[in-house]
């Protein structure tokens, strides 16, 4: 596995690391990077990674409040198919087209965070096209 300095990550707090750990990998297809330890040997933190940029940092935490003001957006591949492996109970909004040129949908991890799923609808060229367009006009 890679490594290099992250320029930018996200810290979840969450109450069973382990069973959170799990979740990521499983429903998201996450890999554990490095599990920080105790002197008991109780995992405190879990580094894990989608692709490349695309790390979080569990932390074993059992004082936290989770809100419905942030959400962490995860750019796949294969959304529809993603889609279809999601265990109904952890979905909120369904995946749907967006207006953004994304299909997009929402979940929920096993402590409540949101996680917003979404892949592009356009490819790279066309993107760059608009991109070019709507600059024109700002």
């Amino acid at each position: 596995m890679e490594f290099y300095p992250m320029p930018m990550f996200t810290k979840i707090l969450v109450q069973h690391i382990e069973k959170s750990a799990k979740w990521y990998e499983k429903t998201l297809g996450f890999k554990s990077v490095f599990k920080f330890r105790d002197a008991n040997n109780n995992v405190l933190m879990d580094h894990l990674r989608l692709e490349k940029y695309q790390d979080i940092m569990l932390i074993a935490a059992d004082d936290f409040e989770v809100g419905n003001s942030l959400y962490l957006n995860i750019a796949i591949k294969d959304i529809e198919e993603k889609a279809q492996s999601i265990s109904p109970k952890f979905i909120v909004t369904d995946l749907e087209e967006q207006p953004w040129n994304a299909k997009e949908m929402t979940i929920k991890d096993p402590d409540g965070h949101l996680i917003t799923l979404t892949q592009s609808n356009i490819t790279d060229a066309e993107f760059e096209k608009l991109m070019q367009q709507v600059s024109k006009k700002y």
